[in-house]
């Protein structure tokens, strides 16, 4: 059986595999050639599903038993409504005003922006809003769907990791908003904690997944 992985990253196939213990893993592209995918849900997991199904309809019969497994991850921060969550990708490219990015009203952008764009228009928004700190959340959401011995097999699962953003210098080797982010119980921001990677919202989705396809891998 195959796992064919809704993304092009060589990081994230070599984490699944170590996470599943599983080696027959391969970006969708290999399979398929790069496509668009329009995400345009309106949660993590909807995402998810949009992403998951696209590739299965492409695969259709190209391969024997597989699984493809898609994931929608970003962050949630209370003080901004929960927002960036699902346009985190594409943060820096929302023009509204505070009260237009809580409420959900503006334009959804079709680029997205650098990492560091990104954070710098987190720290707009949260200067605006008069705070120092947020509560925010992380959030990993992953859709399975495929066919196995001849069964549909459907999965869904989700991670979150609990923290706080801040103001904090921007590091340009660090990843997406990992600069800004404090977990809950540490006292630095998550790009300079060694074991970042089992604590990452994405670490306890892909645990769940784990468990999820006990009896089919």
């Amino acid at each position: 059986m195959q796992i064919i992985l809704a993304s092009a990253n060589a990081k994230k196939i070599k984490e699944l595999k170590a996470i599943l213990g599983y080696e027959k893993i391969v970006s969708y592209e290999e399979i398929l050639g790069k496509f668009e995918i329009v995400e345009n849900g309106k949660s993590f997991l909807q995402n998810a599903w949009i992403k998951a199904r696209a590739i299965e309809e492409r695969v259709g019969e190209r391969v024997g038993d597989y699984l493809v497994v898609a994931d929608d991850s970003g962050l949630c921060v209370e003080a901004l409504g929960g927002m960036p969550s699902i346009y985190s990708a594409r943060f820096s490219s929302i023009s509204a005003s505070l009260e237009e990015l809580r409420e959900g009203r503006f334009e959804v952008p079709s680029e997205g922006g650098s990492d560091e764009a990104n954070n710098l228009k987190l720290l707009e928004y949260l200067r605006e809003s008069g705070v120092s700190e947020s509560g925010a959340k992380f959030v990993c959401a992953i859709a399975v769907c495929g066919r196995v011995r001849g069964e549909r097999i459907e999965r869904e699962c989700s991670g979150e990791l609990e923290g706080k953003v801040i103001f904090s210098s921007l590091n340009p080797q660090a990843f997406g908003y990992d600069p800004l982010f404090v977990p809950n119980g540490y006292e630095i921001t998550l790009d300079k904690i060694e074991e970042k990677n089992t604590l990452s919202h994405r670490y306890h989705a892909l645990q769940k997944l784990k468990d999820s396809l006990k009896g089919i891998l």
